[in-house]
């Protein structure tokens, strides 16, 4: 089981070689992602002449290198956990609803992480360039672990 849900950002590095698996020992278990942090990276790299925060990296590497990056993007290494969104929908829609009801309006995609973590029993770590004030403080409230990286 993960110890850490990531965000795509830090997804992306580990992918890319950036940052190691285990996040330099911040998931001695693994890491898990989402869906929806998995398509938006997926999406960040569909047009190869857009070249944003999330593709920047990869629009860098050598041909060979974007390649085999793009394969792993596609079948993910087993390592790597996607907690399928049936799995989750109830949680979040109950999660939402109960944070809104608290001044913490969240996105999909922050209480998908938020009800992938609690049901993981893991933590979450965002990349700095991907804070997302009303997760942080949700997961704070659930008395779930928040890494900024």
């Amino acid at each position: 089981m993960a110890s850490v849900v990531v965000d795509d950002h830090l997804l992306r590095d580990i992918l890319a070689g950036e940052r190691t698996l285990d996040l330099g020992g911040l998931a001695p278990d693994g890491v898990a992602t989402t869906g929806l942090w998995l398509f938006r990276l997926c999406s960040s790299l569909a047009d190869p002449e857009v070249a944003g925060k999330l593709a920047a990296l990869v629009s860098g590497l050598p041909a060979d290198v974007q390649d085999r990056f793009l394969a792993q993007i596609t079948a993910l290494p087993d390592e790597i956990e996607v907690v399928p969104m049936r799995d989750l929908s109830w949680s979040m829609a109950q999660l939402q609803h109960r944070h809104r009801s608290e001044g913490r309006g969240m996105s999909a995609l922050m209480v998908e992480a938020l009800a992938a973590a609690d049901r993981l029993g893991a933590g979450i770590a965002v990349s700095t360039h991907d804070v997302g004030p009303n997760l942080r403080d949700s997961a704070t409230a659930d008395g779930i672990a928040f890494h900024i990286l």
